[in-house]
């Protein structure tokens, strides 16, 4: 893990000790952190907490403001004076057994993303068969059993069904979004939602038609080599910005052709991720 990750991670799991002693059984990194594709200023700190049992209200409380001081303090240092994406840490808590349960049966205790923190709501939260996949094959303990020793339930069947059901509902939504006239670009359509969006799409294809997971990043290089050329200048300027590096030069000029491109691109994912086989088996190779 890289040492910004790893020293954010470590500060989050002392804070929470603070908050609640003894009560953190496992924490376990996942999402691009534990995939060796991290980035700074554009990643976020992915984990999963087990908290053995249900957190009284009392402690329900500590951990919000754990998590809302955190994110707070990210975005003062991080957008107000770095004028970059704030370094959140985006995750949730679970009872023991959870992970050896379907995903899609489970409600965590709590959670928070992008400064959003709910109790026992599944809306929101990565809790689905693709995280249950990344911490069974890359997950880092911080504490708890490494994953090899972890009983986490995976499906093959059950994270195509999921990555289908996800295509059509999310992205469509996020097309409609994109599309939408009118938004602040500088908060809903900038270069990172963007970005995320054109890496983000390909990743659920790739997962749909191999079975794996991968990096938004290795998900565009993927997206290079199997859609039309014509999409190559919204990909490699998706993932040049999430290289840090400047934007492709159509969209130096006329940066709203990004936002329309890109559009256009996950539409065009969505249908071909519909065009492919439904046999889980033949499109595993299985």
């Amino acid at each position: 893990m890289d040492a910004p990750a790893r020293s954010v991670a470590e500060d989050l799991l002392a804070r929470l000790d603070r908050a609640l002693p003894g009560r953190i059984e496992g924490f376990y990194v996942v999402g691009s952190a534990c995939m060796g594709a991290f980035r700074p200023g554009r990643s976020d700190l992915d984990f999963v907490a087990i908290a053995g049992r249900d957190l009284r209200r009392a402690e329900l409380e500590r951990l919000r403001v754990v998590h809302l001081g955190r994110w707070t303090s990210a975005l003062v240092r991080d957008v107000a004076i770095r004028r970059r994406w704030p370094f959140v840490c985006n995750g949730f808590y679970l009872r023991n057994g959870d992970l050896a349960r379907s995903p899609l049966e489970v409600t965590p205790l709590a959670g928070h993303v992008g400064g959003r923190f709910r109790i026992a709501e599944r809306e929101g939260f990565d809790v689905n068969p693709i995280t249950w996949q990344v911490l069974a094959q890359h997950g880092i303990a911080l504490r708890g059993p490494d994953r090899e020793r972890l009983r986490v339930r995976t499906d093959p069947a059950e994270l195509r069904a999921w990555t289908h059901g996800n295509l059509n509902g999310y992205w469509r939504r996020w097309v409609e979004r994109a599309r939408r006239p009118g938004l602040n670009r500088a908060t809903v359509l900038g270069r990172r939602f963007i970005a995320a969006g054109v890496l983000g799409a390909p990743r659920l294809h790739y997962t749909f038609a191999t079975g794996e997971i991968t990096t938004k990043e290795a998900a565009g290089r993927y997206a290079l080599d199997v859609f039309e050329p014509r999409w190559r200048i919204v990909i490699e300027d998706a993932l040049v910005y999430w290289r840090g590096a400047p934007s492709a030069r159509p969209y130096r000029r006329h940066p709203g052709r990004r936002r329309h491109d890109a559009a256009d691109f996950v539409s065009s994912v969505i249908e071909a991720g519909n065009a492919l086989p439904r046999d889980a088996r033949s499109a595993f190779g299985k």
